[in-house]
């Protein structure tokens, strides 16, 4: 029933436009076809630019309504909610005490980041370590470490956040959320868990001075025996690959093994990623030291190429050698004056006024743009049409009299 009363409607649209064209047109049957397809078309593209104009309703075709019941992953639907949640606000309440955030650098002192394992790792089962900020303000790199009960051990995965660049450095760093996380991971250690007591770490050192490199280190070792051995790692965000690098601890053990007769086998010794090399940010620097007595044996300072390809001695004679110290992280500060407090909430009043008033234009220049448009789309419609009747109008034109135009018109 509605569907037929929707067809008269949609009928009698076509019958008023077509009032305007010619009677004569209508003699022959292509012309009064492309008329009608024309007023047709015209009438859904009018209908259309009126529902565009409209609130979202409930009723909707067929395929509106597919793409909207499309299933959607956890990351977009955690997305969505972010989106809409609105903090309460009481306006009257001006001044809260709390404290400035600031970006400091990260790898400073060279060499110096570490992951520690707090108690409540026990409890909670994963924490979220300290993140490195990029140097350009656009990455934010994170370990998630996850604790296994059964065995009493650790594992560790690296993830990527991807910053907000519409907002100030310090404030994209600030609502860097976990949720607008990437899937995968950049760097996972192993998960095995059948051993006991294993703890594995991964430790972002710092970024190269290009922003595309990241240099890693994973510590694995014992609860009750403390670190066993330290793995340099790389990641390249321009190849989206991680890449291990154990040719120097090799290249150490073969050096002192060949000049001072040492078997590292029977001895406990360890490397100290410190960062990229601020000469060359193709190479990664480590110092190395070994555990032989009371103070630690310093074993050299070594570098190595982002490909693992050479390992290089660079001083025997101590640790000091130009690292470049690249990205950040976010630090407290000092807790916010009262008097800046209030200064801050008044532009931010000022400033929402303004973005209203933004929007509120944007939008009306949208729906002028939109109804351009439409124009524009009837009236290119209407052409066309005409030209198919100009056409049609010609060909018929070649035939001189009746008996040669009976079987072209249908009449």
């Amino acid at each position: 029933m509605m569907e037929a009363f929707a067809g008269m409607i949609m009928a009698m649209k076509v019958h008023f436009s077509q009032m305007k064209y010619s009677v004569t047109k209508h003699q022959d049957r292509a012309v009064a076809e492309a008329i009608y397809k024309n007023e047709i078309d015209k009438v859904g593209e009018t209908e259309k630019y009126e529902k565009s104009r409209m609130a979202e309703s409930g009723y909707m075709t067929v395929a509106e309504y597919e793409a909207k019941s499309r299933a959607k992953t956890k990351k977009d639907i955690n997305e969505d909610i972010l989106d809409k949640a609105e903090m309460p606000k009481d306006e009257n309440m001006v001044y809260v005490p709390q404290r400035k955030f600031k970006l400091v650098k990260y790898n400073d002192p060279v060499g110096s980041p570490e992951l520690s394992l707090p108690r409540k790792l026990n409890f909670d089962r994963q924490i979220n370590a300290q993140g490195i900020v990029s140097g350009d303000y656009t990455k934010l790199v994170y370990p998630a470490v996850y604790y296994y009960a059964q065995s009493d051990c650790t594992s560790c995965d690296l993830f990527l956040i991807n910053l907000d660049t519409s907002l100030s450095n310090t404030e994209r760093v600030k609502r860097a959320n976990i949720v607008n996380k990437e899937e995968e991971p950049l760097i996972s250690t192993d998960k095995d868990i059948d051993t006991k007591f294993i703890f594995r770490t991964l430790t972002p050192i710092d970024f190269s001075s290009d922003n595309t490199k990241l240099v890693i280190k994973e510590k694995v070792g014992h609860r009750h025996d403390g670190i066993w051995k330290t793995d340099l790692w790389v990641y390249d965000f321009e190849k989206n690959e991680a890449k291990k690098l154990p040719e120097i601890r090799e290249a150490i053990v073969n050096y002192w093994a060949n000049t001072g007769g040492v078997d590292f086998d029977e001895k406990r010794w360890d490397i100290y990623p410190m960062g990229f090399d601020a000469n060359n940010e193709n190479r990664v620097i480590v110092c190395a030291y070994a555990y032989t007595g009371e103070v630690p044996k310093f074993l050299g300072t070594w570098s190595i190429d982002v490909e693992g390809k050479l390992s290089k001695l660079e001083s025997l004679s101590g640790s000091s050698f130009p690292v470049s110290i690249v990205g950040y992280r976010l630090a407290e500060g000092d807790i916010v004056p009262s008097s800046e407090a209030e200064f801050e909430a008044k532009q931010e009043k000022e400033l929402n006024k303004d973005k209203e008033k933004e929007a509120k234009k944007a939008e009306n220049f949208d729906k002028e743009v939109k109804k351009l448009e439409y124009q524009r789309k009837l009236n290119q419609m209407d052409m066309e049409t005409m030209i198919k009747i100009r056409e049609r109008e010609e060909y018929l034109d070649q035939f001189k009299n009746k008996n040669d135009y009976e079987g072209i018109t249908g009449d």
